[in-house]
């Protein structure tokens, strides 16, 4: 009786510590990007709101908050194995962006990968500051301008293939008959045939 007492107490402990480190989690994850968003310049009531702090964080980063929608349905559809990868490298992507707008690189990137809590922590209370939407080359608007300039590119210049004329028909064959669409049929023999009826008669 008292060693299921005391297993039960050692479970009710550690559930309750699961569940403190859980909200202390989510409340230092709130504090932390209210901090970052009023740091880019964004309310920070907007970091605590679901879906729009994606938008957000996206337009902070991307150039475009509706670029968010990417993730979110590749992760509703997670059932299938590599959308669930691509929309992890969308994060990775998205963490590289996020320290290259406040003027860190990829040591960085990968603490927010990997310790995204104690790293956006850093983020908010260091001596970071945000710099812009980083023009590394996949920023929206630049992604934007290559497909537009390409666009051009092609309408202006038309495509370098080489087109072949097609063949000239052939003669029609000798040894078959050909009629007419919708007319009564009508049997042609060929010149060889009338040559041979001329000759024997």
């Amino acid at each position: 009786m008292y060693n299921s007492y005391s297993a039960l107490n050692l479970l009710g402990e550690m559930l309750y510590t699961v569940i403190l480190l859980v909200v202390a989690y989510f409340v230092l994850k709130i504090v932390a990007n209210w901090k970052i968003f009023e740091k880019a310049g964004q309310p920070g009531w907007a970091s605590i709101v679901p879906f729009y702090s994606n938008y957000i964080e996206f337009n902070l980063y991307w150039g475009n908050g509706w670029l968010f929608l990417i993730p979110v349905v590749l992760s509703l559809l997670s059932g299938i194995p590599l959308l669930l990868v691509v929309a992890l490298i969308i994060g990775a992507i998205t963490n590289y962006k996020k320290a290259v707008a406040f003027g860190e690189g990829i040591g960085f990137t990968i603490g927010l990968c990997l310790l995204n809590p104690v790293f956006n922590i850093i983020l908010a209370f260091g001596h970071y500051e945000y710099h812009g939407i980083p023009q590394d080359g996949y920023s929206y608007s630049q992604l934007k301008t290559k497909y537009e300039e390409k666009k051009a590119e092609q309408q202006n210049n038309p495509s370098t293939v080489q087109y072949q004329t097609p063949e000239t028909p052939k003669e029609p064959s000798q040894n078959v008959q050909y009629q007419t669409p919708n007319a009564p049929a009508e049997v042609k023999t060929p010149p060889t045939q009338q040559n041979q009826k001329q000759d024997n008669g």
